[in-house]
């Protein structure tokens, strides 16, 4: 009995020795980052956020627009007040005008048709022979005459810009984009002006898939997409920036931690959830997180002209050292994080595959909820420019949107602070566990 209590002894030993001399995983669950989550949750007001969505949402903010300029002056004060230093970032841009009218019409078919036109689909009158592209790739082409034609596609793989652009090279005249099923048509983005551009209208999946069905039934059908008095003008737009600088030196100090929102909104929309609620949730985040100490610098950004193609963080993206984007390695964009009547929280990347953003969202996610949170791909917002600039990025927000996205019902009575919250405090112990040192001796 003496000799295998003896060998259990030895054997307890020789695993305590094996573990303490094993390289251990990182761990959250260092003093200093608990007590720094401790000081922000505590730090944390909701109705900081909710009154600032409130003092957002008394106009549309439309990009380029006194509007938009007196919101980025609102949020350059409450910087300054929470004791920042606010560079603003001013640029110029191409500034699209909606048209003033539009039709088609599609021989043959007696459906009621609603189509939208893009910002920055340009004027034109096109007659032609109605021809299905598929996906609109440019591969879908290989096989269809479409000189001088309208192409129709779904929109599933690839941008508006490009399904736009291809065509065009494809000889297409016009082109009809059909979205995927439960999709709102209303207000979305070429991105840019480009000259390769062909007159381009949007339509519902349930339009786009009752002309393809009349199109197989009936043989060759002809269309008429008319679109007229778009044109571009020249405006200005600016970023704001708002550094915190680190409290603390270690080896990783130089490295920057960006969270962003764009503050722009789009023509007759009050634009509470979209994006009054991503800059509210920043703008508290920049003052919540302002004493608790860090050790690397964090940036907190908020873009103009978002809603015209992401041309604010474009722009500043364009404009780091390749030192700065060395530096950077994290990004977090929100957008549309408020609505009481979206869906679940999901975090996107560009290409829907990890990085140092959703490593660190997913791990908070789970510490506060108990349960995983989607991740999942999406180019279509602010965070999209630093993934392609090499930067680790990822977008949050409830998705799907709200029925109203993109419309005057987009008002500050249907956002949660509840959702504002709960994107709030992962941001930011996300944040906190990216900037602050894993090991207790840094």
């Amino acid at each position: 009995m003496n000799s295998i209590r003896w060998i259990f002894v030895v054997l307890l030993l020789f695993s305590t020795l094996l573990s303490a001399c094993s390289p251990q995983a990182p761990t959250s669950e260092t003093p200093r980052l608990k007590q720094a989550v401790t000081e922000f949750f505590e730090e944390l007001d909701v109705e900081n956020m909710f009154t600032s969505i409130e003092e957002l949402t008394k106009e549309p903010r439309l990009t380029g627009t006194k509007s938009e300029k007196q919101a980025a002056s609102f949020l350059t004060e409450q910087l300054e007040g929470y004791g920042y230093t606010v560079d603003v970032q001013s640029f110029e841009f191409e500034k699209y005008r909606a048209p003033t009218s539009l039709r088609l019409t599609i021989e043959g078919f007696n459906e009621t048709l609603s189509p939208a036109a893009f910002q920055f689909s340009v004027s034109g009158h096109v007659t032609g022979e109605i021809v299905e592209a598929g996906l609109g790739l440019e591969s879908d082409y290989d096989d269809i005459d479409a000189d001088g034609k309208i192409a129709i596609v779904a929109a599933e793989r690839t941008s508006f810009h490009e399904l736009v652009r291809n065509a065009g090279h494809a000889g297409a005249a016009a082109i009809l984009i059909y979205f995927p099923q439960g999709y709102p048509i209303n207000r979305w983005s070429l991105g840019k002006h480009d000259d390769a551009f062909i007159p381009a209208l949007a339509l519902s999946y349930e339009e786009g898939k009752a002309l393809l069905d009349h199109m197989k039934t009936d043989g060759p059908v002809n269309g008429v997409v008319t679109i007229e008095g778009s044109h571009i003008d020249k405006a200005e737009s600016q970023n704001l920036i708002a550094l915190k600088q680190p409290d603390f030196k270690t080896n990783n100090s130089k490295e920057i931690i960006t969270i962003g929102a764009h503050y722009d909104s789009v023509k007759q929309a009050p634009g509470a959830n979209d994006n009054a609620s991503g800059t509210a949730v920043v703008l508290e985040l920049a003052r919540a997180l302002r004493d608790v100490p860090t050790h690397k610098e964090i940036r907190f950004l908020f873009f103009g002209a978002e809603e015209v193609g992401l041309l604010g963080s474009e722009y500043y993206v364009s404009t780091l050292s390749k030192k700065d984007r060395k530096r950077s390695v994290a990004m977090f964009n929100l957008d549309m994080v408020g609505s009481a009547d979206a869906g679940k929280l999901a975090i996107q990347t560009v290409d829907g595959t990890a990085n140092a953003v959703t490593k660190a969202a997913s791990k908070a996610y789970e510490e506060l909820h108990g349960h995983s949170v989607s991740i999942g791909s999406g180019g279509r917002s602010d965070h999209t420019p630093f993934q392609k600039a090499g930067i680790d990025a990822a977008l949050f927000i409830y998705y799907p949107p709200e029925e109203w996205y993109h419309s005057p019902d987009d008002t500050v009575d249907k956002i949660s602070k509840e959702k504002l919250l709960n994107v709030a405090k992962i941001v930011g112990k996300s944040a906190l566990e990216l900037t602050l040192p894993h090991n207790t001796d840094d």
